[in-house]
């Protein structure tokens, strides 16, 4: 767990000391506000902002007071719970938040929530996003061979995520990010959990070094992942094949056992001494064995006659043997 929430405050460190216009600002703000926030009415209002990262609430005070020219401060909680350090909190009072939180698409007259129109638009929705993330996304950590891969960002109102979700699933020109729709508790959650989806949201927010970071990680991971099952699958064949020689040597010793080998000919009598001598063999090695090392030329086919061959010659002997015990029986 520590690891997942390791990965996702390196992708939001990234995102936050990117840099910013003005109007872009003024997007992550409303994105942030939405889901991070908690707003007091009164003739002096207040908004104050949370967050685990300190270059996260620089980025929120630089939003709030380049954007709406409002004078926010930070300071700091320890919290000990769950194993977390510090909360900062950016905090600002002033008679203006109700004009800026209607300007952001927020709040109407301080109570009304109001979906974003604004802010849906094609250079702006980028912005939106980040905001929305940084306040309540969570990717987890790629490398970790224990989870699959998961990005998600939580909602606190339903409007938002459905409205955000559609423009989503509205990219066609690049590749598609197929956001998925859940309620968890009283959240709404919208989630991807394909690993190149990731890597497009990733990129598509600006966190092109967390991308790279996450591609890389992912195709080693994949990578692991095609060699153990690489390595199951040789070592089920393997059993296979040695359980398979082991019958075939049970039929020989019975068929030599009532034919003596040299009246075989020598391909056969070089597939018999072949088969007991190299039992870790499949039917495919032991022709490159004996084509390449013993100089018969064969194929695996060719073995595989054979041996069958001398599979039905044991198993009439092996009749034989039990008619002959049941004569003695009844006798």
């Amino acid at each position: 767990m520590a690891k997942e929430i390791a990965f996702a405050k390196r992708v939001k460190t990234e995102i936050a000391t990117n840099s910013y216009d003005t109007e872009q600002k003024k997007y992550i703000l409303s994105g942030f506000i939405r889901n991070g926030a908690t707003f007091s009415l009164g003739k002096i209002p207040s908004l104050s902002l949370r967050t685990e990262i300190a270059s996260v609430a620089k980025l929120l005070y630089a939003c709030l007071k380049d954007a709406y020219s409002l004078e926010p401060t930070i300071h700091y909680e320890k919290v000990t719970r769950f194993g977390r350090g510090l909360v900062y909190l950016v905090t600002v009072e002033d008679p203006k938040l109700y004009e800026v939180m209607e300007n952001l698409e927020v709040l109407k007259d301080g109570f009304e929530r109001m979906t974003p129109s604004e802010g849906l638009h094609r250079k702006n929705f980028k912005y939106l996003c980040i905001g929305c993330f940084l306040a309540n996304g969570s990717v987890n950590n790629p490398s970790s061979s224990k989870t699959s891969y998961f990005l998600e960002m939580a909602f606190t109102d339903k409007a938002d995520a459905m409205s955000i979700k559609r423009k989503l699933l509205s990219f066609r020109e690049e590749k598609t990010m197929s956001f998925k729709y859940i309620k968890r508790r009283e959240k709404y959650v919208l989630y991807l959990k394909k690993s190149d989806q990731i890597s497009v949201f990733l990129s598509f927010i600006g966190a092109s070094e967390a991308m790279f970071e996450y591609e890389n990680a992912r195709i080693l991971k994949d990578d692991m992942n095609i060699t153990n099952r690489q390595a199951n699958c040789d070592a089920a064949n393997y059993s296979k094949s040695v359980k398979t020689a082991k019958k075939d040597i049970e039929d020989i010793d019975l068929v030599l056992s009532h034919t003596p080998i040299n009246l075989f000919d020598e391909k056969a009598k070089a597939v018999i001494l072949a088969r007991k001598e190299k039992n870790e063999l499949n039917y495919r090695e032991l022709a490159l064995y004996l084509t390449e090392e013993v100089g018969i030329n064969i194929t695996k086919s060719g073995v595989v006659h054979i041996l069958t061959s001398i599979r039905e010659k044991a198993e009439t002997y092996r009749r034989e043997e039990k008619f002959s015990s049941e004569d003695k029986e009844e006798n």
